[in-house]
C-alpha cells in the first residue's frame, strides 16, 4: 500500500463540541493518573519522559480505536473535530506528571525536612530561609510523613498543602497561559510560511484523516490495516508481550534491547555512549529528515571527542564529571546554549515581518490581519504574555529572587523553549531537554558572591517548575487545531480546563500514595534523587561563591558563532549534509537515543537507495506499527502489573 506523505491538508473538520471537551478532560485525567500511579504506587515504566508521552498516546489510541469500530460499523460516534480536541487536551496533561512539571516541585517541598541532617547542612542553610507560603510547615512531622507514610489511624494532613499548593500553581497557569500567548504569535510562521514538518502530531493527524473516505464516510483507517503494519505492530508488541512471560517465570529469557549493557565506553576518560535500541525511538524517527538524524549523530560524536580533549588536557569552566561517566562538561554545556540562543535569534528576525503583522494587529493599527483562526487574538496573546511575564517575575520577587537573577531566568527559560518547541515540530525528535538552567545563567552571569543564602534558596526553589514546559506539547496543539473548522477560542479554556483537571488528579495521586506507601519508596527519581541533589545544590552554592565568569561567557559567544555559520553554510550550500540543529541538540538527553536514531538513520539511507521516495511512504505502515505496538505493549503491562503486581511492577518502556 502506498501512502501519499507530502499532500495538501485535508478539508476542515467540523468545530469544537462540548461532548469532545468532555472526553478530553477524561483523557488528561486518565493521562495524568496513569503516568503518576505508574511512578507511584505500581513502580512501573517511565511514560512520560518523552514530548509524546506513551501514556498519553495509549489513552488516546484506545479511544480512537473504540471510535473507529463504532464508526466503521455505521454508528454515529466522535467526529474528526472531537479527537482533534481530546488530542491537545491529553498531550498538554502528559507534560505534567512525575518527570515533567510536578515531579521535582512537590518531593522539594518535603525534603528539606526528611533528609536533614546537621551533617549536609540542610538544618542551617536551607530549613531557615524556606519561604514559608511555598513550603508546607512540618510542625508535627506532616512533611516526614510523606516519606515515611503516616502512623495508623492519623489522617492525611491536606491542610498544610493547600497554601503552598495553590500559589506554586499561579506559577504554573502563569506559565501556561505565557506559552500559549507565544505559539499563538508564532504559529503561522512556523506552520504557514515555514511549513515545517511537525513529524510527531502529524502521524497521529493523518491516523484521524484516515478515518474518513473522500465523500465524508467514516471508515476504519487503512493505515491500520495491511501486513506491513501488523509486522511493526508485532514486532515491537511481541517483544514487551514476551518480557511479560518473565514477570510470572524468573527462569524465562529476558529479550533485551540494551546491548553492552546500555553503555560503551571507548577509553578510560571517554563519556559513555548509550546503546539502547528503542523501537519508540526508530518508529517515530523513521519520519524526522535523514540530515538531521545523520547530523545528531555526528555532532554527538564530535562533542564525544571534545570532551575527550578537554579530559585529556585539563581544561575546565568549573566542575566535570568523573572520567568514563556522562558527559556534563561546562564547556561542552555552554556551546550548546548559545547555539540554542543563536537558533532562536535567527527565527526570530527571519519572522521579522509576521512578528511586526501580530504586534501591529495588537495595537489596532492593522485590522486587516486576521487572526480569527488562532487560539487567541493577536490582542489577547500579547495582553498574555505582558502580564504573564510581569506576574512570574512578581512572583520570583515575592519568593526573593533579586531583579538581577530575574532578568536573566526568564529571557534565558522562553529562548530555551521556544527553541526546544522549534526543534520537536522541525525535526520530530523525541528525547529532548535543555543543555543547562535558566538559574545556572544567572548564576555565572550575575555571580554569587553578592547573594545570600536566603537569596540563593529561594531562586533555587522558585525555578524547580520550568513553567516553560508547555511550549513544544502547545506548538503541537496548534498544528492539530489547524484541522478544525471555525473559531478556535474554545480550544484555549478547554487547554486550561485539562491543565487543572491533570494537576489535581497527579497531586492527590501522589500526595495520597506518599502518606500510604512512603515517597521514599517511590520509584519516581523526583523524590528520591532529584529533589535532594537540587537541595544539596544550593548549599554548595552557599558554601562556594564564586564571581560572574567570563570564560562561560566566551563559550557561549562560541557556541552562537558556530551555529550561525553552521545555519549560514546550510542556506547558501545546497549540499552541505549537517543541519545545525544537530549541533544545538546533541549534548541534551537525546543523547540517550543516539544508537537508535544511528540505527533509522541507516535504515532510510538504505530505503531511499534501494526504492526511493516510492518505497520510502509504502513502508509508513511498518514504522507507524512499531510506535503502535510499543505503546500498546506499555499499556497492557502495565495492567499485568496492576493485577497481578501491585506495588512492585516492571519496566518495559523508557529510554530503552
Amino acid at each position: 500500500m502506498s501512502i501519499p506523505l507530502a499532500q495538501s491538508a485535508p478539508e476542515s473538520h467540523s468545530t469544537i463540541t462540548l461532548r469532545g471537551v468532555s472526553l478530553g478532560v477524561a483523557a488528561a485525567a486518565l493521562t495524568s493518573g496513569w503516568v503518576s500511579y505508574a511512578r507511584t504506587g505500581a513502580s512501573t515504566s517511565d511514560v512520560n519522559i518523552t514530548h509524546l508521552p506513551v501514556a498519553f498516546l495509549g489513552v488516546f489510541m484506545l479511544i480512537a480505536a473504540a471510535n473507529f469500530t463504532y464508526r466503521s460499523m455505521g454508528r454515529a460516534g466522535l467526529s474528526p473535530s472531537e479527537l482533534l480536541t481530546i488530542l491537545p487536551m491529553g498531550l498538554v496533561a502528559a507534560m505534567i506528571p512525575a518527570r515533567g512539571l510536578t515531579g521535582t516541585w512537590l518531593g522539594l517541598m518535603a525534603a528539606p525536612y526528611y533528609l536533614a541532617t546537621p551533617e549536609n547542612g540542610w538544618i542551617d542553610y536551607i530549613q531557615p530561609n524556606l519561604s514559608t507560603w511555598l513550603f508546607p510547615r512540618n510542625d508535627h512531622g506532616e512533611t516526614t510523613w510523606l516519606y515515611e507514610g503516616l502512623p495508623q489511624g492519623v489522617p492525611i494532613p491536606w491542610q498544610v498543602w493547600v497554601m503552598p499548593t495553590f500559589w506554586w500553581l499561579t506559577l504554573i497557569v502563569a506559565g501556561f497561559v505565557v506559552c500559549a500567548a507565544i505559539v499563538v504569535i508564532l504559529r503561522k510562521q512556523w506552520v504557514d510560511y515555514e511549513r515545517l514538518d511537525y513529524p510527531l502530531i502529524t502521524r497521529i493527524l493523518d491516523l484521524v484523516d484516515d478515518s474518513e473516505g473522500a465523500s465524508g464516510t467514516p471508515k476504519w483507517p487503512e493505515l491500520l490495516t495491511g501486513r506491513l503494519f501488523w509486522i511493526g505492530f508485532s514486532f515491537s508488541f511481541g517483544i514487551i508481550a514476551w518480557n511479560i512471560v518473565g514477570f510470572f517465570d524468573t527462569q524465562w529469557p529476558r529479550i533485551s534491547l540494551s546491548p553492552l549493557g546500555g553503555r560503551f565506553y571507548a577509553c578510560r576518560i571517554c563519556p559513555w555512549i548509550i546503546t539502547h535500541i528503542n523501537p519508540y525511538t526508530i518508529g517515530f524517527g523513521y519520519f524526522v529528515k535523514s540530515e538531521i538524524l545523520f547530523s545528531i549523530w555526528a555532532f554527538h560524536l564530535f562533542f564525544i571527542a571534545q570532551v575527550v580533549f578537554l579530559r585529556r588536557t585539563g581544561m575546565q569552566l568549573g566542575g566535570k564529571d568523573v572520567p568514563g561517566r556522562n558527559w556534563g562538561d561546562p564547556v561542552v554545556k555552554w556551546q550548546s546554549l548559545g547555539a540554542l540562543f543563536a537558533f532562536v535569534v535567527w527565527g526570530l528576525w527571519t519572522a521579522r515581518r509576521h512578528l511586526a503583522t501580530v504586534f501591529s494587529k495588537a495595537a489596532g493599527r492593522s485590522p486587516e490581519v486576521d487572526d480569527s483562526d488562532e487560539m487567541l487574538s493577536y490582542r489577547t496573546a500579547v495582553i498574555c504574555l505582558v502580564t504573564g511575564v510581569v506576574f512570574i517575575a512578581l512572583w520570583m520577587a515575592k519568593a526573593g529572587v533579586p531583579p538581577t537573577l530575574i532578568a536573566f531566568i526568564i529571557p534565558t527559560a522562553i529562548v530555551l523553549y521556544i527553541a526546544l518547541a522549534r526543534f520537536v515540530c522541525e525535526s520530530g525528535t523525541l528525547y529532548l531537554s535543555q543543555p543547562t538552567s535558566p538559574l545556572e545563567v544567572g548564576y555565572q552571569m550575575v555571580g554569587t558572591t553578592t547573594l545570600s543564602a536566603r537569596t540563593v534558596v529561594a531562586a533555587s526553589t522558585a525555578t524547580t517548575i520550568p513553567w516553560m514546559l508547555f511550549m513544544p506539547a502547545l506548538s503541537q496543539s496548534a498544528k492539530a487545531a489547524d484541522r478544525i473548522r471555525g473559531g478556535k477560542r474554545t480550544l484555549f479554556w478547554a487547554l486550561l480546563l485539562g491543565l487543572v483537571v491533570a494537576l489535581t488528579v497527579n497531586i492527590v495521586i501522589v500526595l495520597g500514595n506518599g502518606y500510604a506507601i512512603g515517597a521514599f519508596n517511590f520509584s519516581e527519581f523526583p523524590f528520591t534523587r532529584y529533589a535532594p541533589r537540587r537541595i544539596g545544590g544550593m548549599v554548595q552554592t552557599i558554601k562556594n561563591p564564586h564571581l560572574p565568569s567570563l570564560p562561560h561567557l566566551m563559550v557561549f559567544l562560541m557556541g552562537a558563532a558556530i551555529m550561525i555559520a553552521l545555519t549560514v553554510i546550510r542556506y547558501r550550500m545546497s549540499s552541505w549534509t549537517l543541519h545545525p540543529i544537530g549541533y544545538a541538540i546533541s549534548t541534551t538527553n537525546i543523547r540517550l537515543q543516539v544508537t537508535s536514531l544511528f540505527v533509522v538513520w541507516g535504515i532510510k539511507s538504505l530505503v531511499m537507495r534501494v526504492g526511493g521516495v516510492q518505497l520510502y511512504r509504502r513502508l509508513y505502515p511498518l514504522f507507524l506499527g512499531l510506535i503502535l505496538g510499543r505503546t500498546a505493549g506499555t499499556l497492557v503491562a502495565f495492567i499485568v502489573d496492576l493485577i497481578w503486581f501491585p506495588g512492585s511492577g516492571h519496566g518495559v518502556h523508557g529510554w530503552a
